[in-house]
């Protein structure tokens, strides 16, 4: 019988996946309260504001354009646009330029969204950042980066089924 008390399992446990994994089930939580909160959560879920705030900045993109920008992975990509498609937030139209890709339009309920979308993002940025000092919130944000970077690499190489066989 394995003893989860043992101090290999509470190093796992404090292993960075690990970390990353229910820093990332909190974040969700507690955005979707906000959403809730602020009355967005009636067409914005959580999950979908990378790929919002991307649009907001720059409309009417291909999703590989968005992907690289968001460094999400096509198949990410493309859950996250059904959802967002869903919900009339966005429309996806062939590319004249090249039938293959797609582009990404907001749609008019999007846009009317957008400037109450600010605030919370802002206050979001507030509360996550409210104990670290600029040094180490910028620290922070080059760790998570990097990370996501690392994430991105094993996906693209066949390195991740050798480890997992």
């Amino acid at each position: 019988m394995k003893n989860y008390n043992s101090p290999r399992h509470a190093d796992e446990l404090s292993q960075i996946g690990f970390l990353l994994g229910r820093a990332y089930y909190s974040y969700m939580g507690f955005l979707e309260h906000l959403l809730a909160e602020t009355g967005l959560g009636d067409h914005i879920k959580p999950g979908m504001g990378s790929l919002l705030f991307a649009l907001f900045r720059e409309d009417d993109r291909t999703i590989s354009e968005v992907a690289r920008e968001l460094q999400l992975a096509r198949s990410t990509m493309t859950g996250m646009v059904a959802q967002m498609k869903k919900a009339r937030l966005i429309t996806v139209v062939k590319c004249p330029q090249d039938s293959r890709a797609v582009r990404l339009r907001l749609t008019p309920l999007a846009k009317s969204l957008e400037q109450r979308s600010h605030n919370p993002a802002a206050h979001v940025e507030r509360i996550l950042s409210a104990d670290l000092s600029a040094a180490e919130s910028s620290n922070l944000r080059r760790s998570l980066t990097t990370v996501i970077g690392t994430i991105n690499a094993q996906l693209g190489s066949s390195r991740c089924a050798a480890v997992m066989s």
